[in-house]
């Protein structure tokens, strides 16, 4: 038999595309290896550590869960489980709320099909250009980057895909271009209705994953319009977004017209694995009873530091805390983009914020590489994003004193100045000759 001594061992490449070193600790936006070096993680743990990593509040609820119960599987209730479904409920922004907890957000987006489907009687899902909504194979029907579905069968129900305006360009998405994406929304929901019926349309209200795209809210309102006209739900991905993450506890505050599914998740956690679709009762409940479970949804420790996790959002006004540092970052990232005219198109939404790497009027993702290799050298974490991959994305946690956040802008300044001055003198000069476009 072969012992572990013989063998290299290695994480699978699909998952263990790592970034830094191997770290050992973690305390608010400072992550730390085994000797101190402490790093920034501009990233939050993908999103999900909102309030810091190893906040007090969340530890200190998983640490009594742990010494009281740790799984009881998904059929079996827990004091922990009914406590979150309750304050998530309540935080909602339905009248008579359902909670659907999951463990992941893909769950939580394959769930809210099963039930938009059940609700309706229809088949078909609308999603939307630039969407992510996870990489397990239903919820991949609705990712739109290619190289992500390749090697999974896709659902063999129909997934119809909609365009939206550039939203690289909030500020010039004007009449036309709003009455040129309606028209093509009701070309997508014609199809979908071909093909069954149109049971769901899924968006993101801020597309943080291809580099932070916010979709005005007039413009929800509106698709969720066209969607109730087909009988529909409007199922808003809130994964990345809810819970203060974005400045709101949900976008639902913003429009007129009221989300028929919200999923949520990341925040929801702060770095422990939980997802969930809340609703009004009548509509979750359209979905039989048993025909969505898993074996650790509505875990109780996870259950217990989300219950946690809510207290700490109320307590702090996240939402508020978000929508100041999001008015920080826009101001600090318009001064570098006026210093560094290859930083355009700044965008900011509560606690999300990015820039695209511009050269000659075009997206540039060798800069923006170039951008987070310095970063990295300087210990701040940042990733990439964006549809040319051109872009960066700073997502630190949702609560930051001045001194972490003075840091996190050092970092980024000397990451871009380094990426500035290791631009050729040649496309110094055609940039300045040409200018660029932001």
């Amino acid at each position: 038999m072969n012992s572990n001594r013989e063998k290299t061992v290695a994480e699978a490449r699909s998952t263990g595309t790592t970034m830094g070193p191997e770290f050992h600790s973690g305390q608010g936006p400072w992550l730390h290896t085994h000797d101190g070096t402490a790093w920034f993680d501009a990233t939050s743990g993908s999103g999900a550590a909102t309030l810091g990593h190893q906040h007090p509040a969340v530890v200190a609820a998983a640490t009594a869960q742990l010494g009281r119960l740790v799984h009881t599987g998904c059929k079996l209730g827990s004091d922990a489980r009914a406590d979150l479904i309750r304050r998530l409920g309540g935080l909602s922004p339905y009248r008579s709320p359902a909670v659907l907890p999951t463990v992941t957000g893909s769950e939580a987006v394959e769930s809210a099909l099963k039930i938009a489907r059940a609700a309706t009687g229809h088949r078909a899902v609308v999603g939307f250009t630039h969407g992510y909504h996870g990489k397990t194979t239903g919820a991949l029907g609705l990712t739109w980057r290619a190289e992500f579905r390749q090697y999974s069968a896709l659902a063999s129900d129909a997934v119809v895909t909609a365009s939206l305006p550039e939203l690289r360009h909030p500020e010039a998405v004007g009449p036309d271009d709003t009455a040129a994406f309606l028209s093509g929304l009701e070309a997508a929901l014609d199809q979908a209705d071909r093909l069954g019926g149109t049971a769901a349309v899924v968006l993101e209200p801020v597309q943080v994953t291809e580099g932070v795209l916010i979709v005005p809210p007039a413009l929800l309102d509106e698709i969720a319009r066209a969607a109730h006209a087909r009988g529909a739900l409007l199922v808003l991905d809130e994964i990345y977004t809810a819970l203060g993450r974005a400045g709101r506890m949900f976008t639902a505050e913003l429009m007129s017209e009221t989300p028929d599914l919200t999923l949520v998740g990341k925040t929801l956690g702060n770095g422990f694995p939980i997802g969930a679709v809340v609703g009004e009762r009548e509509v979750l409940d359209a979905l039989p009873a048993g025909v969505q479970t898993s074996t650790f949804s509505g875990s109780p420790m996870s259950c217990a530091a989300a219950a946690a996790v809510l207290e700490t959002v109320e307590a702090e006004d996240l939402p508020a805390r978000a929508r100041a540092l999001g008015a920080l970052l826009a101001d600090d990232l318009a001064r570098l983009a006026k210093a560094f005219p290859w930083v355009g198109r700044v965008r900011a939404a509560g606690a999300l914020a990015a820039f695209d790497c511009v050269l000659d009027g075009r997206p540039h993702p060798g800069l923006a590489r170039t951008v987070r290799e310095a970063a990295l050298r300087g210990r701040l974490l940042l990733f990439g994003g964006g549809p040319e991959d051109a872009t960066i994305k700073i997502v630190p946690p949702a609560l930051l004193a001045e001194s972490d956040y003075r840091a996190l802008i050092t970092g980024l300044t000397a990451a871009i100045g380094e990426a500035d001055r290791d631009l050729p003198a040649t496309v110094r000069a055609a940039d300045a000759g040409a200018g660029i476009r932001r």
